[in-house]
């Protein structure tokens, strides 16, 4: 018989998971030899004291410091023996029959499924929050219908194969998980999934979906503590990562990342930052050839270099998020090289196969991206796999 062990990150959320630990734990006998894990990330909030008193059956990880999403499963599965692990947000509270279907549709798989993911909802039921989402060229991702009421998209069906699951409601075979390396714990939290499912699918496995592994999910309660910019750059800079690590001819592929990445940067900065007309002043070329100086005027001009206020300072968020992002990438080059290898090594299927599937999406989703997207150079560097190009109203509602 196989064992199931659920794994659910807690970092100062004692309401959420406390809710949601108590939910899973009605329906451990749906799944014979299951057990819950709790990793506390530095919680200061008394989740800790709370959890051990209410819940003295579950395993409990306190860890010191926040290690994150990806830090925590890490933790958890440094100590499993289980057949099969579940992540599950601590925000998200499981329907009733979710953990016999997760289970079941695991078990029942051919030996190539890494992972099931199941179906979430918002907390109400009526909105759409995961049912499969999409690829972008630039290595983000967005959850398909996210905020849609429940039954106006098409829906995956039980079995339906997915590029990725999501993180926060998915079972996984233990052995195949670590043997891809898991989650990749340099994300620390956001994209670590779509990451994984694409490294599914070039090392041969398969992704399915299954419906009835239903739960409500209070979107972003945890993630909203971190604050919009932490947030926005470990989204930056794990999209980075995900097209680095996985593009199989990243040379063909990736430029089209890091000129769109080279848009928006220079968008920021040129558009929301102090004295930012500097950034964009005509090079010395396109000014009128000088006159003969003079005495007078060379004078002039040191005095008015002088009086000349600083050039350009970045103090909008926005443009320091891309640039933290950024320098994380530099920073960590030579690892992330080696983790490139390490996925390209695994390698049995190529991108043509696995985007003739689940097509690449190009997406307006910043300030200018629209006028980037269809200008010539992007035509030229546009990765010449399958790709549509979709409105993110489409996709999503904000």
């Amino acid at each position: 018989m196989s064992t199931t062990e659920i794994i659910v990150v807690n970092w100062n959320n004692r309401r959420e998971t406390l809710a949601c630990v108590g939910a899973v734990e009605a329906q451990l006998g749906d799944a014979g030899g299951a057990s819950i894990t709790v990793v506390d990330n530095g919680s200061t909030d008394g989740s800790v004291t709370a959890l051990a008193a209410q819940h003295p059956r579950v395993k409990l990880f306190a860890l010191r410091e926040n290690r994150g999403f990806t830090g925590g499963l890490a933790a958890a599965l440094a100590g499993s023996d289980a057949t099969n692990v579940v992540f599950l947000n601590n925000d998200a509270v499981p329907e009733p029959g979710w953990l016999a279907a997760l289970v079941r549709a695991i078990d029942d798989a051919s030996d190539d499924v890494v992972s099931v993911g199941g179906k979430i909802v918002d907390p109400t039921g009526q909105q759409l929050d995961f049912i499969g989402g999409v690829l972008t060229f630039d290595g983000h991702a967005f959850q398909n219908g996210f905020r849609y009421p429940v039954g106006s998209r098409d829906e995956p069906r039980s079995g339906d194969e997915l590029l990725f699951a999501c993180g926060g409601n998915m079972i996984s075979r233990r052995a195949k998980l670590a043997e891809l390396g898991g989650f990749d714990g340099d994300y620390f939290a956001y994209l670590e999934d779509v990451d994984f499912g694409w490294r599914t699918w070039i090392a041969g496995g398969r992704v399915l979906f299954e419906p009835r592994a239903l739960v409500r999910h209070a979107s972003s309660t945890t993630s909203n503590r971190l604050g919009d910019f932490e947030r926005g750059v470990l989204f930056e800079r794990n999209a980075l990562q995900t097209a680095m690590k996985n593009y199989e001819d990243l040379a063909a592929s990736g430029a089209s990342v890091f000129y769109t990445y080279l848009h928006r940067l220079h968008h920021y900065a040129t558009t929301r930052n102090a004295r930012a007309n500097e950034l964009t002043r005509a090079a010395i070329g396109e000014l009128h050839a000088p006159r003969r100086p003079s005495r007078a005027g060379f004078v002039q001009r040191l005095r008015n270099r002088a009086m000349r206020p600083p050039l350009a300072a970045i103090d909008d968020p926005l443009t320091a998020m891309q640039f933290r992002a950024l320098d994380w990438i530099f920073r960590n080059e030579a690892r992330l090289a080696e983790k490139r290898a390490d996925v390209q090594r695994r390698r049995k299927r190529s991108d043509a196969e696995i985007f003739e599937r689940f097509p690449l999406h190009v997406v307006p989703t910043y300030p200018g991206d629209d006028a980037l997207l269809r200008g010539p150079i992007f035509s030229l560097l546009r990765p010449r796999l399958r790709s549509v190009d979709r409105e993110l109203g489409d996709i999503i509602r904000a």
